[in-house]
């Protein structure tokens, strides 16, 4: 009884001795049909050299100038432009495509829009406040949707008006 298991795997390991000539043809074959192709290479690029001639450039350790930076408008022109005195909203730095409308809360006749970041952050948000990167005005909120008016320029130093809005995602 105390062999009987030595004597199956004595067993089991005969059956792999023996003729493995189909086995070693089905590799052979096998490797010969299948031969990987591997496309050549693209030629790589070539290197333009460049030299930075401080003379003729801006150094990149000195901060730009105001104008580089900031919106310069023309303030004498007798058309509509945007208020830049005002502070910033806090939705102002997103996108009107990064902004989310998930819902409204409504007191007294006053209904405000729950508007929701890319950052997952939500804030209530009522008519005149801005958002989005066009100084977007809310001019109107519904159950449905948030209605902005955003001012975008011309490129005369004037400033057209254009309506957009937020709907409600159901996401």
């Amino acid at each position: 009884m105390k062999f009987l298991p030595l004597g199956c795997v004595v067993l089991c390991l005969t059956g792999c001795v023996g003729d493995r000539s189909d086995l070693e043809l089905f590799v052979t074959t096998t490797k010969a049909e299948h031969v990987a192709r591997i496309p050549p290479l693209k030629e790589p690029p070539k290197f333009e050299h460049f030299v930075y001639q401080a003379e003729l450039m801006r150094s990149p350790f000195v901060p730009p100038s105001r104008e580089l930076t900031e919106e310069v408008i023309d303030t004498s022109k007798n058309c509509l432009q945007p208020d830049l005195k005002r502070r910033k909203g806090r939705l102002e730095t997103y996108a009107l495509d990064n902004l989310k409308m998930r819902g409204t809360l409504s007191e007294v006749g006053t209904t405000w829009a729950l508007v929701e970041s890319i950052d997952g952050s939500v804030y209530r948000m009522g008519v005149g406040e801005y958002l989005g990167l066009f100084n977007g005005r809310i001019t109107k909120v519904t159950s449905q949707q948030v209605e902005v008016v955003e001012l975008i320029p011309d490129g005369s130093g004037c400033w057209s008006e254009r309506l957009n809005n937020l709907a409600l995602s159901g996401e």
